[in-house]
């Protein structure tokens, strides 16, 4: 966890990333515990932090490649995904748009599959 607030807080010292979105990803770290896969939980949370700080800002959002969602929307850990996603809303307080969603779907998927063995 040491690693995830390091990488929070030199994301916010260089302002690229606001202080509520590095709060909220710090918080979705906590969620995935201490097994989940560091290079996964790094690129989830960095990801995070970055899709927030766009989205307070209104900055554009664009989709991942579909190519890159096709295998994610098949695994049978979507469903845990979605779950995760479902908690960020309701802390949020509003639905993440679908960009988003997508892009957070294979990160979180990602973490699944590699604490799951696969």
């Amino acid at each position: 966890m040491v690693q995830v607030q390091e990488r929070l807080q030199i994301l916010l010292e260089g302002d690229v990333i606001t202080s509520k979105a590095s709060e909220m990803a710090a918080e979705a770290a906590d969620r995935m515990g201490d097994q989940a896969p560091q290079a996964q939980l790094d690129m989830l949370i960095t990801h995070l932090a970055t899709a927030l700080t766009r989205m307070e800002r209104g900055e554009e959002l664009e989709p991942p490649p579909e190519v890159l969602f096709n295998e994610v929307a098949q695994s049978p850990y979507l469903s845990n995904a979605k779950e995760e996603i479902s908690w960020l809303e309701d802390r949020l307080g509003k639905t993440l748009p679908e960009e988003e969603q997508k892009f957070l779907q294979i990160h979180y998927v990602s973490i699944f599959q590699e604490l799951g063995g696969e």
